[in-house]
């Protein structure tokens, strides 16, 4: 994609685009989730991307949703939308266990990159909620979270 384009469907990641792969690389450069990773979105364009925005956004809307409405993270209606994060990371990067997807959401709790974007989309504590919703979820699924 063009500078303009990954500025157009990333937003500010595309200002910082170096330094997170980088980064991406020296966390996971060595296991085969990054390499598929890596073979996926190398063939991805803009409409892919946006696509990809489109969903992650509709998980964020149903996050918003389920703590305005007062859902607790143990509620079925919490752990579908941590299933539904999973299998978005599983549908367009690399397959993620519920271990992993438990060990993951500790970057939205300790890492304000993340932790900032979320509470931004959904609301304040959602980060927390989120967590908690993972890991219901993984307990539900047989994982050990």
């Amino acid at each position: 994609m063009s500078a303009g384009e990954k500025k157009r469907v990333w937003g500010e990641f595309a200002a910082r685009e170096t330094e997170y792969l980088d980064e991406v690389a020296d966390r996971w450069g060595g296991s085969g989730a990054y390499a598929q990773t890596a073979r996926r979105v190398a063939t991805y364009g803009e409409a892919e991307w946006e696509q990809i925005n489109r969903e992650y956004a509709g998980i964020e809307a149903r996050i918003r949703e389920l703590m305005e409405a007062g859902t607790e993270p143990t509620d079925p209606a919490a752990m579908d939308v941590a299933e539904a994060q999973r299998q978005h990371v599983c549908r367009w990067y690399y397959p993620m266990t519920h271990d992993l997807q438990v060990r993951k959401s500790e970057l939205f709790l300790f890492d304000p990159r993340y932790r900032g974007p979320l509470e931004e989309k959904t609301r304040p504590g959602a980060p927390e909620w989120l967590a908690a919703a993972v890991e219901a979820n993984a307990t539900r699924a047989g994982s050990p979270a």
